[in-house]
């Protein structure tokens, strides 16, 4: 009896192990290609997709204004945006969750971030890139590969940004 438990156990652990692995594999980790996603900014306009902005690298933010992480970040982010300037394109994507497009309107005016916020809507984006906690940041280089994929920004990416967007003049 207990010998059939422990294989019932062990069967259900590799089963789950699997249905991860294989749910996993789409998405964009480093070195991989990165999904294009077409959004709509959060104040409205034309939709901006990924694909759009290759030529630059990308350094996309999954967010939600009441993450407190997410806010934390902010003031790094803002860094960011000033010292590459016109050598980086950066996004924010927030998702649709707890927060309606014009809350995260307001927030972005409030806070005075200068750099593209995107509404997902349907969150299609975040379940392409695999997004299971905010922040999710990614970096894209200009051949629209993906760099560099975490929760938070690190040593590593701010020696990728510095590598690939360098100082703005």
């Amino acid at each position: 009896m207990m010998m059939r438990t422990r294989t019932r156990l062990i069967a259900a652990a590799l089963l789950l192990n699997f249905v991860f692995l294989v749910g996993a594999v789409g998405c964009p980790d480093s070195g991989k290609p990165a999904d294009d996603f077409s959004l709509q900014p959060v104040e409205g306009g034309k939709a901006i997709s990924l694909s759009q902005l290759k030529g630059k690298p990308t350094l996309v933010v999954f967010w939600a204004t009441w993450c407190p992480p997410c806010k934390r970040e902010i003031p790094v982010l803002k860094e960011i945006y000033v010292k590459y300037g016109k050598k980086l394109n950066m996004v924010g994507v927030a998702i649709n969750y707890k927060q309606t497009q014009q809350e995260v309107a307001n927030f972005s005016r409030a806070n005075g971030l200068q750099y593209t916020i995107l509404w997902d809507a349907e969150n299609k984006a975040a379940d392409n890139y695999c997004v299971s906690g905010i922040p999710t940041v990614v970096l894209v280089d200009p051949q629209g590969i993906v760099q560099y994929r975490g929760n938070q920004i690190t040593d590593q990416l701010t020696g990728l940004l510095e590598r690939y967007a360098g100082k703005s003049t």
